[in-house]
């Protein structure tokens, strides 16, 4: 399912010279994902073997929570850590 949305919707589009992986030279809009995003998803990635299992984790229990940082053209446009501490400045 991952490599359909990445490397393989770059292939039948055939862009994958370009797009669709993290190789050097490729462009990169891509997000990091947080296992630990809510308890449950905590708890079950906590007992994943593989990448096969963290993968179907998040696609089974992830949502908006889960991403930690997204990046389009390769630079970071949005950050959890950097949100939460602008949040707390203007409770301040």
């Amino acid at each position: 399912m991952f490599w359909l949305a990445t490397t393989g919707a770059a292939q039948a589009l055939e862009l994958d010279d370009r797009i669709g992986t993290l190789a050097v030279g490729s462009e990169a809009d891509f997000v990091v994902l947080d296992p630990n995003a809510t308890p449950l998803m905590a708890r079950r990635t906590s007992r994943t073997e593989s990448l096969e299992e963290l993968l179907f984790a998040f696609a089974l229990l992830g949502d908006d929570r889960a991403v930690f940082e997204t990046y389009a053209a390769g630079k970071c446009v949005h950050s959890r850590e950097r949100r939460q501490a602008a949040e707390l400045e203007l409770a301040a």
